[in-house]
């Protein structure tokens, strides 16, 4: 097996793969969820188990209630002892 043709062959698939796609959704409702409450939602500071669909009825519901409690929402809590 030619060795620098085996490389290639993996660059070339590897560049052929496709980007995945944005989440369009996600962004209008980000972009209503600024309007209303004057800040993004800090995916950051939300669990990696919180899916993005979550995110996304959550961000919902408070546009329609008018409320700003997304965290409580998805059920996180802001521990100003513990950092993780």
């Amino acid at each position: 097996m030619d060795r620098n043709k085996s490389v290639s062959d993996f660059m070339n698939n590897f560049l052929a793969t496709p980007e995945p796609e944005l989440d369009n959704e996600y962004y209008e409702i980000e972009k209503q969820y600024i309007q209303h409450f004057g800040h993004s939602v800090p995916r950051e500071m939300l669990p990696d188990s919180i899916s993005m669909e979550q995110i996304k009825q959550s961000m919902k519901k408070c546009i329609l209630s008018k409320t700003d409690n997304l965290f409580e929402l998805l059920g996180v809590t802001i521990n100003d002892d513990y950092l993780y």
